[in-house]
């Protein structure tokens, strides 16, 4: 039977799949060792569910998801290279759902001058990792973000016509400079002409420098992540004193969302990415607003497929609030900032009795029953 625990974990995680995003889910639970156990039951209640989507889309479409690995891997490049994505009504109506899970913990960021930073750029390492530094780097090169169908056509992919004629274009004035340049160097009679040599060399390498153009682009994205870009920028004092900072890092966390975009038409499922903030109620005041308003401005944007899960105590997290210069204009009330960045509150109520009998049974097993349970718990992710 389920536990009164069980029973609020997953009416919160049907409802996380029914609702729209960008959304804020205040998770508030009093006990720290609790909240990270009702976490992993959200968590494992959501994996059930993506799961169970996956199966009744399939056998409603009869069409398997694509996933970028091994063969998938050069698919996902040659329709981000070649093709425009497309979003149909088919694509709108999928069900099928694929959460990323990201855990962001604010006390290993809390030494930090700008903790708001952190949770960017957990969110874009951990983005990164999941799909590979090779597909988001090609994206940041050739990409573009997906553009609603004008009608109820299907067709999910639309060739690049100006980046064929471009890529042809440069590879046929490269070989005509190469063979130019063979034809001065090797044929007789002609060895003679300085002008042709110039000619092909000019050439080849003006044709030659744009593919390596697009090349090295491809290589320096795949080098510097968008975590250590965000990095550098923060501790640039003299760029954090300009009005662009804030937007050329709001650029980023939007190219990662064009990026989602695309990848769920590429491997026909929705994307939900889940960030779970814990920790927030044990940092300094003025850190907690600075992520509450990271949330608010940089990732709350009407198309962001972002899920937040703020884990902290009201009863803490107020007092921080109501100590900071954010509370201005709002009559010094904690309560009335944090309804205005929550969207779905969601309260857990004392420990019932089966939940209490469950943690006792937990707190009597042995090391060897524990491991098994961990065993066991990552042969069920898959």
């Amino acid at each position: 039977a389920l536990s009164e625990d069980d029973i609020y974990c997953r009416c919160l995680s049907r409802t996380l799949c029914h609702t729209g995003t960008p959304v804020t889910v205040g998770f508030y639970a009093p006990c720290g060792h609790r909240l990270y156990a009702l976490l992993d039951k959200v968590t494992g209640f959501m994996r059930e569910e993506m799961n169970r989507r996956e199966e009744a889309e399939l056998s409603r479409s009869h069409r398997r998801p694509r996933n970028p690995e091994g063969w998938g891997l050069l698919q996902a490049l040659w329709y981000l290279t070649f093709y425009k994505p497309i979003v149909t009504e088919s694509h709108l109506r999928r069900k099928n759902i694929k959460f990323l899970f990201i855990r962001f913990s604010a006390w290993e960021y809390a030494g930090c001058d700008k903790l708001w930073a952190g949770l960017v750029t957990t969110l874009c390492q951990s983005i990164r990792r999941h799909f590979g530094a090779l597909l988001l780097s090609v994206f940041h090169v050739v990409g573009v973000p997906p553009r609603y169908a004008s009608g109820f056509g299907q067709k999910e992919w639309m060739l690049k016509t100006d980046t064929c004629l471009k890529l042809w274009g440069l590879l046929l004035v490269l070989a005509l400079g190469i063979a130019i340049l063979l034809v001065a160097l090797l044929v007789p009679g002609v060895k003679d002409h300085r002008l042709l040599k110039v000619v092909g060399g000019a050439v080849t390498s003006i044709s030659g420098s744009g593919l390596a153009l697009g090349a090295f682009s491809v290589l320096k994205n795949l080098l510097v992540s968008e975590k250590r870009k965000i990095e550098r920028l923060t501790d640039s004092e003299k760029f954090t004193s300009q009005l662009g900072f804030m937007s050329k890092i709001r650029r980023e966390v939007e190219v990662l969302v064009e990026f989602l975009s695309f990848m769920e038409i590429f491997e026909r499922r929705r994307f939900r990415v889940v960030l779970e903030i814990t920790s927030l109620d044990i940092c300094y005041p003025e850190k907690v607003a600075g992520v509450l308003n990271a949330m608010n401005t940089l990732l709350s944007d009407s198309n962001t497929p972002f899920i937040f899960i703020l884990a902290v105590d009201p009863s803490v997290i107020v007092p921080c609030l109501e100590q900071t210069g954010c509370m201005k204009g709002l009559a010094d009330n904690g309560y009335l900032y944090l309804n205005r960045t929550v969207t779905l509150p969601f309260s857990i109520p004392d420990m019932g009795l089966r939940s209490r009998l469950r943690c006792l049974e937990a707190a009597l097993q042995t090391r060897e029953d524990l491991m098994y349970r961990v065993i066991t718990g990552n042969l069920e992710r898959r």
